[in-house]
């Protein structure tokens, strides 16, 4: 009777403890996914959206709009993970796939349920699956093999830089509107900050990584110091142009390019001040590349704030 009643009790405490370990697996899904950079994606699809404006009242919609691109970023960062896993370890991340704490064909099945998830959300937003299933594509060219984007600074760069406006372009979408030469403005501008420094400074803290995994980054390839180079010439390119673009085109949107600018100016002293410091630890090599972040939340959040305050452009 003791054995039997045993058992019964172990059954039933079998499908708690599934859940729990599937509760577990998804929140570690999201912390591989990059919540840091979930959010900033999920801002330029907000501004997207402010800058059309066009039926922001429509919350049902917009909400779905918002949580398919969600899943369409952490999808994109899943892949990035699962692909990594390499590389990662090399340069002793911290993050759950490289440690063990989530299995990589786990983080596989997470990271196909996100993607559906995403899809099918988007069928009930009108013109907004296309831009999901282009972004879930760029997401796959950045880390999939045979090619993989990621591996050279070149094409990193194209495709960060179509992640970015995808992003600003379906936040538009989804209310039923485009971007309008204001919007159109302030994507290019960030999306060239993603593609053009971005995409460069967050080498600068995974060299050794890097170059295990295969890929002939700036970094890799000529150095530390070649990279340093490239990354403050790209601030300073997207910096000193974004005011000036602004100022022909779009004045509203000086509210966003000026704190870019600045921004700028902080990732080139950055940069300069920790060139010769490239063989410590990695969080000081990537201090230029959380500089790099900071500046995008500053001129998403100024601009928003702008729009909210002043109307859509």
């Amino acid at each position: 009777m003791t054995v039997t009643t045993g058992r019964v009790l172990a059954t039933a405490s079998q499908p708690r403890v599934s859940l729990c370990r599937g509760l577990r697996y998804a929140r570690l899904g999201l912390v591989e996914a990059r919540p840091v950079v979930q959010i900033v994606f999920l801002m330029r699809f907000a501004v997207g959206a402010a800058f059309s404006a066009q039926d922001l009242a429509d919350v049902p919609k917009l909400a779905a709009g918002g949580l398919a691109w969600w899943l369409a970023v952490v999808t994109a960062y899943l892949v990035n993970g699962v692909l990594d896993v390499k590389e990662d370890r090399a340069n002793g991340s911290a993050r759950p796939i490289a440690r063990d704490d989530l299995p990589e064909r786990t983080a596989a099945v997470l990271t196909a349920v996100a993607a559906a998830g995403s899809l099918l959300l988007s069928l009930f937003v009108p013109g907004l699956t296309v831009w999901v299933a282009l972004f879930l594509l760029l997401g796959w060219l950045y880390s999939a093999p045979p090619f993989p984007a990621k591996r050279w600074s070149s094409t990193c760069a194209v495709v960060v830089f179509g992640l970015g406006w995808t992003s600003f372009a379906s936040g538009a979408v989804a209310v039923g509107g485009e971007l309008g030469p204001a919007g159109l403005v302030f994507a290019a501008v960030m999306s060239a900050w993603m593609a053009l420094v971005g995409a460069v400074v967050k080498d600068l803290g995974d060299i050794d990584g890097d170059a295990v995994g295969g890929r002939r980054t700036v970094a890799v390839r000529h150095g530390a110091g070649r990279a340093h180079a490239v990354a403050a010439a790209g601030a300073l390119l997207v910096g000193t142009g974004a005011v000036p673009a602004a100022l022909a085109w779009a004045p509203l949107t000086l509210a966003g390019t000026v704190p870019l600018t600045i921004g700028a100016v902080c990732v080139v002293a950055q940069i300069v001040r920790t060139a010769g410091g490239t063989d410590g630890d990695r969080r000081t090599r990537r201090s230029a590349y959380r500089v790099f972040m900071r500046t995008q939340y500053a001129a998403n959040i100024a601009m928003m704030l702008a729009l909210l305050l002043h109307g859509p452009a």
